[in-house]
């Protein structure tokens, strides 16, 4: 006889079947719908996927990005706030990040309201800011972030997305422990939220502090009076930091990586409950029925992981060839003709092939996860279905304190490997009469195709409950690469905001080419119009 599921199970499933036939009736009217002309469509599509290439994001982020990019453009060129709106969904649709002729008109009007909201918040920060925020640019950027999120969900709502949020917050707090000395209840379930969202749902750190924002000013959301906006723009600095303090907390990393280690549970759940919705029930009423709908979505997942690799590769080693390799041999060429008076071609050939064949190498040795991880999978879907679990809940430590004669010593000591580790192939460079130029290129490009391609492996490693072998080797390999890993992610991090290319893109080539767009889909209305007269 199988086990009885527990409440959260059932209010999962009971959810999902309301919001996903939520979300097929949900554009479903008769109003008048938002058209563009194909034509126009094709080119600003066109436009994005090359804007996209050399703006490395996830997938799922690049419309509500788009948004933002969109909305800054037209507050600062449009007059009133019905236009941003009507503009923005049109250049939405153009460029297919919207289905055409599909999306009701009176969406421009419910956009134009949240447009409202937040340019009157805006109008009324007060001059005198605190230190921290007292750069405009940031507020801003801070606010046209949160604002975009709201957008998305009125214009492409997915509430499936916010049950399983909730299901996995309540998982996830039943499997982890932490001191009262260590955090509060409050902040235990702002941590459990935050790393539900950043590993599960991928958010962004601008959608993570809308979903923040959204539980602590619910009131936000609900045709907020001027009086309440007035409020919160003088209260701004207050708002921000107590949504900062916890996307900062130091032990928010502890939290984020152990909804990792169970992504793969909540990724599969999720596809079992998704394809098999409307018969959900017959799914869990006995636990064979459960097994052999979790390996059929494993192996379904399993395949898809593939295709996402070989997709994920190729942006990847795109970006890379068309910002940081071009600049890199714009600066390395010179430098060989010029000062050195010779150009090393062996150097030169290594820098230009090096990060597509590590790329490439990366991909090619991932393996598709064994029979026993699907099995582990079960068994551990089937423990958060029924509530029965084998294991005892993971124990969250407090993080070392900075002053602790330890951290510093393991500071000293992860120095020491970092300068070993560079150290070692600028010598070996040397050997091969790299100049400084090329070497410095060459510690570039391996340090960030090396966490470009750690980025690919983690969409693999997250169907992954295998744990890993631990051994010597493994040990080494840890500790000489991770100064390689750390160096990429920080290049990456703090390189992505200074691209010349989204530079380019963005602030001289997107204006004059959306408004030729558009002129140009007006002109092609106006001669199906003069066509018409005639036939």
């Amino acid at each position: 006889m199988s086990k009885k599921v527990s409440e959260i199970t059932n209010k999962l499933t009971k959810d999902y079947k309301n919001t996903i036939n939520l979300k097929k009736t949900y554009n479903q009217t008769k109003e008048e719908k938002i058209k563009v002309h194909q034509v126009s469509s094709r080119v600003a599509f066109l436009y994005e996927k090359l804007r996209n290439s050399v703006d490395y994001q996830e997938d799922h982020l690049l419309r509500k990005i788009a948004i933002k990019r969109i909305l800054k453009r037209r507050l600062m060129t449009e007059k009133n706030e019905k236009d941003v709106a009507k503009y923005l969904m049109y250049e939405l649709i153009r460029a297919r990040y919207l289905p055409n002729d599909t999306i009701p008109e009176t969406r421009i009007e419910q956009i134009k309201e949240i447009i409202d909201k937040y340019t009157l918040l805006i109008n009324n920060i007060p001059e005198i800011i605190n230190e921290k925020n007292s750069d405009t640019e940031y507020l801003y950027d801070w606010i046209t972030g949160i604002a975009s999120c709201e957008i998305e969900e009125i214009i492409a709502p997915y509430k499936g997305e916010k049950a399983l949020v909730d299901f996995s917050q309540e998982i996830i707090k039943e499997k982890i422990k932490v001191s009262e000395r260590l955090m509060n209840e409050e902040d235990l379930n702002y941590q459990i939220y935050i790393a539900v969202l950043r590993n599960l749902t991928k958010s962004d750190v601008p959608l993570i502090r809308y979903r923040i924002f959204e539980l602590k000013h619910p009131e936000w959301f609900f045709a907020p009076s001027e009086e309440l906006i007035i409020k919160l723009s003088k209260d701004i600095n207050r708002l921000i930091e107590d949504i900062e303090k916890q996307l900062d907390n130091p032990l928010g990393e502890s939290f984020s990586r152990f909804v990792k280690k169970n992504l793969a549970y909540f990724t599969i759940l999720e596809d079992v409950v998704t394809n098999n919705v409307n018969n959900i029930d017959k799914v869990f009423a006995h636990h064979l029925h459960i097994e052999d709908a979790i390996k059929e979505s494993c192996g379904k997942k399993y395949r898809e992981i593939k295709i996402k690799l070989k997709r994920a590769a190729i942006r990847s080693i795109i970006y890379i060839l068309l910002t940081k390799m071009v600049l890199a041999l714009i600066i390395e060429l010179p430098f060989d003709k010029y000062i050195i008076g010779h150009i090393n071609y062996f150097a030169l050939g290594v820098n230009i092939l090096f990060p597509p064949l590590l790329m490439l190498l990366v991909v090619v040795t991932i393996k598709v996860p064994s029979k026993k991880n699907t099995e582990l999978i079960v068994q551990g879907i089937k423990e958060m279905i029924y509530g029965d679990y084998s294991n005892p809940p993971f124990v969250i430590k407090g993080a070392l304190p900075n002053s602790s004669i330890f951290y510093k010593l393991f500071k000293f000591f992860y120095l020491v490997i970092f300068l070993m580790s560079f150290g070692i192939i600028i010598y070996i460079l040397n050997l091969f009469n790299f100049n400084i130029i090329s070497i410095g290129l060459f510690l570039f490009f391996l340090s960030v195709v090396s966490y470009f391609g750690i980025r690919i492996r983690q969409n693999a490693r997250e169907l992954v409950v295998v744990k890993r072998k631990e051994g010597i080797v493994t040990f080494i390999t840890d500790l000489f690469s991770i100064p390689i890993l750390r160096m990429g992610q920080w290049l990456s991090t703090k390189l992505s905001n200074i691209n010349v290319f989204i530079f380019i893109f963005d602030f001289i080539i997107e204006a004059p080419f959306k408004t030729f767009v558009e002129v140009f889909e007006e002109w092609i209305y106006y001669i199906k119009e003069e066509r018409d007269k005639i036939y």
